[in-house]
């Protein structure tokens, strides 16, 4: 999750945005995915009157993860040169070493929080396995990183949908006995197929679909994002792609039987199935092909990924536009993404302390509005004395430490 910025050495360029060591950016961008997974975290996402969507369920359900995942990618080719390229072969061993170590490391913290009482699906065990999978990929260019991308946004819902119904068909109770229902932790090593089947397939984050933000942020992070041009080119392509991807969305609510079919299916109210699938809270229509059709968030459909990837797009691109011209006035938010694994595990220790029924916080007074302003207020005073002392977020620098310690000596 430490993942420098570092704009490489492409050339200024007369029309290119100004090209500091870090791009503030991705920066930015990284520490809204933050903040809207906080808000999903605490605020209602559903109406408990009508079932209609709220306001964070409608703008945070599924996009925020996504984009988090996405500038994981990003982050990943900033740091192995960008635009510039790679490097030479043993630059390119050395940050292969150095992310590895941070991998394992993100993936153990992830193992140890999960014990904390937080109620949230934590991503960090397969924000690590991502960084596993994205070390054979990382001297790759642009064009080969689009294309494949490009695969794996089409073709990762296909192949998930059809592994899905292979494995219902095949083991019994399959959705209900093969996933952990949790976030995964220490104790699950000790049956590593179911975790290996919830890592991969049934649970919250399969590892099936997330390498398509992961490789589309890999691409995107070999563009020369420092200049203006492209910047535009990322926001207009995925604001396109997100509103169209959403209006075939709705019409499909609209004008199928897919909401009376699954009210009759489960004995839910019309209006509750709709806030659902708006939601993502309920599980897809997997078996019905219309599933594909629907942007249910976190459902791994064709269209929730499509949605998805556009949605984080548009926000990365606008990011790049508009962070650098907000000078200081942006500081707290791009301090705060720059240290995203700090300010994650922190938050969680905050739900913790909400939470538990010891917790300090477990007050009735205490709602959930409240704990996402103290979240909110923590992230951007993190993020100011961040950029005030110019330092990296305190596990930043442990997750860096070692994995600069492990990988030797920096080539130059």
């Amino acid at each position: 999750m430490d993942s420098p910025s570092t704009a490489g050495s492409a050339p200024r360029r007369r029309r290119a945005l100004r090209s500091p060591s870090r791009i503030s950016g991705v920066d930015s961008a990284r520490c809204l995915a933050l903040l809207g997974m906080m808000a999903v975290h605490v605020l209602s996402t559903t109406d408990e009157f009508t079932g209609d969507p709220t306001v964070a369920g409608w703008l945070f359900t599924g996009r925020p993860s996504a984009l988090f995942a996405l500038l994981a990618g990003v982050g990943l080719a900033l740091l192995c040169g960008g635009a510039a390229g790679p490097g030479t072969r043993e630059r390119m061993t050395w940050n292969r070493k150095a992310v590895a170590v941070r991998a394992v490391l993100i993936l153990v913290i992830g193992l140890a929080v999960a014990m904390l009482e937080t109620s949230v699906a934590i991503i960090l065990v397969h924000y690590g396995l991502l960084f596993l999978l994205a070390l054979p990929f990382l001297a790759l260019q642009a064009r080969p990183l689009l294309m494949l991308a490009a695969i794996w946004v089409v073709l990762a819902p296909v192949a998930y949908r059809l592994v899905y119904l292979a494995l219902s068909a095949e083991l019994d109770h399959f959705a209900e006995s093969w996933r952990l229902w949790h976030s995964p932790e220490f104790s699950d090593l000790a049956q590593p197929g179911l975790l290996a089947m919830d890592l991969a397939v049934s649970g919250y984050y399969p590892l099936i679909i997330w390498p398509a933000y992961l490789f589309t942020g890999l691409a995107i992070g070999r563009l020369r994002l420092t200049e203006t041009a492209v910047a535009v080119r990322i926001a207009v392509v995925g604001a396109l792609l997100a509103a169209g991807t959403y209006l075939v969305g709705r019409v499909t609510l609209a004008v199928s039987d897919i909401v009376p079919d699954l009210s009759a299916a489960t004995g839910m109210p019309e209006p509750v199935v709709r806030g659902e699938l708006l939601t993502g809270t309920l599980l897809p229509l997997i078996e019905d092909l219309r599933w594909h059709l629907l942007a249910t968030p976190h459902s791994g459909s064709s269209l929730d990924v499509l949605h998805t990837v556009g949605t984080s797009l548009a926000v990365l691109g606008v990011c790049l536009l508009v962070t650098d011209r907000l000078g200081a006035l942006a500081a707290p938010v791009v301090g705060a993404g720059a240290m995203p694994l700090t300010l994650y595990v922190g938050h969680l220790v905050v739900l913790h302390l909400w939470r538990d029924d010891d917790g300090p916080l477990n007050s009735p007074e205490v709602s959930g509005p409240v704990i996402m302003v103290l979240l909110t207020v923590l992230a951007l005073a993190g993020g100011l004395l961040k950029h005030a002392l110019g330092r990296r977020g305190p596990l930043e620098a442990v997750t860096h430490a070692a994995g600069a310690a492990a990988a030797g000596p920096r080539p130059a």
